[in-house]
């Protein structure tokens, strides 16, 4: 019998073992582990949940616009040039500088032009005392003729008397003959008379053309020793200089150029689609900068009549105050046009937009789970930014930590 024993007494043993590693198996299944006799618990963890702000997305009113490249032009530019020519002696302008219209900006050699006007003022005066010599002239020649037209008539009478006379043939013929000659040359003195008063007249005539023309000449002169000062032929901002000290300034050539820029205008180019569109005074927002993007407010002041004939485009102005000229010509800017007609369209705030320029992402709130879309975009305004693929309407957007977020992290909303 005990024989037998000892076989079983072995079962026993081998059996129990089996059990030992069945028991550790299922302990360590449940987190439960022992070690020398000792029981530890481990206990699994749920994943970290990121708290976030959501807002919901819904369809907004858009109205049309038009965007358009552009380019600052002065509203007015005037070209610094001489009315005369000469040696340039002063120069008191730099590009960039504001100038108020009149501003001296150049100043030319003006001594030649002195002496001239010295010159022409002594012909001036010598002309006048011509004037006055020939009147004076003619004042003694009209006087002289009325003494001449005296010594006729009297000569006249006493022929007249002496004629009596001889025909009744109380004196000699040589009387008569005398009397007859001394007419004659009362009318010759009278006839001279005539003429000296004409030649006077003539001198003074003369005399009174020579002073016109000095004086026209003086004018010229002093108007042309005022053209040695170049001035600002507008008020703005000088731009283009070509002009420096000791060179010879030709009459008419450009020397610089003064740009108004207050207000400015934003150049653009319509398409004849669009035309239609565009009416003057109707309000647009133009856009410079890139990164530091500056808005300013703008009204459409002109449309051209005509397309370009190479481009079939026509040119529009947009003018902008730009009061404190910050705004500067050859800028390029965005011009965005308000239009008449309106749309709906997806918007959520700008502080659900992560990524790049074209590959732009938002994540949504998927039960609790952050789900992240790619998403194109249009119009960014006053905190919004539309959506045009990628969220549909309805869709609860994460605005906050995006910019950690993970696809596929859990999220708990938490209310404003």
């Amino acid at each position: 019998m005990f024989k037998k024993i000892g076989p079983a007494v072995r079962g026993f043993k081998m059996t129990k073992m089996r059990v030992l590693i069945v028991i550790v198996l299922v302990l360590a299944g449940t987190g439960v582990t022992t070690f020398m006799g000792k029981t530890e618990k481990t206990i699994a963890t749920a994943p970290n949940k990121v708290y976030v702000k959501v807002s919901v997305t819904e369809n907004v009113i858009k109205q049309a616009t038009l965007s358009y490249k552009a380019s600052l032009e002065a509203s007015e530019e005037g070209i610094v040039s001489g009315k005369v020519s000469g040696k340039v002696v002063q120069v008191m302008f730099e590009n960039g500088h504001y100038v108020s219209q009149g501003d001296t900006l150049i100043k030319l050699d003006d001594q030649e032009i002195k002496n001239h006007i010295a010159s022409s003022e002594a012909k001036l005066k010598a002309s006048e005392s011509q004037v006055k010599s020939s009147e004076s002239q003619l004042v003694s020649s009209q006087t002289e003729l009325q003494k001449m037209q005296l010594s006729v008539d009297n000569a006249v009478s006493t022929y007249d008397r002496t004629k009596e006379l001889f025909d009744g043939g109380a004196i000699a013929k040589v009387e008569l003959e005398s009397a007859e000659t001394t007419v004659s040359n009362a009318k010759s003195d009278l006839e001279s008379a005539k003429a000296n008063i004409e030649t006077a007249q003539a001198s003074i005539k003369t005399a009174q053309a020579n002073v016109t023309a000095a004086q026209v000449d003086l004018k010229i002169l002093t108007n042309s020793l005022a053209d040695t000062t170049i001035t600002a032929p507008l008020t703005g901002i000088i731009d283009e200089k070509s002009v420096s000290l000791g060179q010879y300034a030709n009459l008419g050539v450009a020397l610089g150029k003064v740009k108004s820029i207050s207000p400015i205008y934003a150049v653009i180019e319509v398409d004849q689609n669009d035309l239609s569109s565009l009416k003057v005074g109707q309000s647009a927002k133009v856009k410079v900068g890139s990164t530091d993007i500056k808005i300013y407010d703008g009204i459409i002041k002109s449309t051209e009549a005509s397309a370009d004939t190479t481009s079939r485009v026509f040119k529009c102005k947009v003018e902008v105050a730009n009061l404190d000229q910050t705004l500067k010509p050859g800028i390029y800017a965005n011009v965005d046009i308000v239009g008449d007609q309106t749309s709906e369209m997806i918007a959520v705030p700008t502080d659900a937009l992560s990524g790049n320029p074209g590959n732009y992402t938002v994540f949504v709130n998927d039960q609790g789970v952050a789900r992240k879309r790619m998403v194109s975009i249009g119009q960014i305004t006053k905190g919004l930014v539309e959506i045009k693929d990628g969220v549909k309407n309805g869709d609860s957007v994460i605005i906050t930590n995006v910019n950690t977020l993970q696809d596929g992290d859990a999220v708990s909303v938490v209310m404003e």
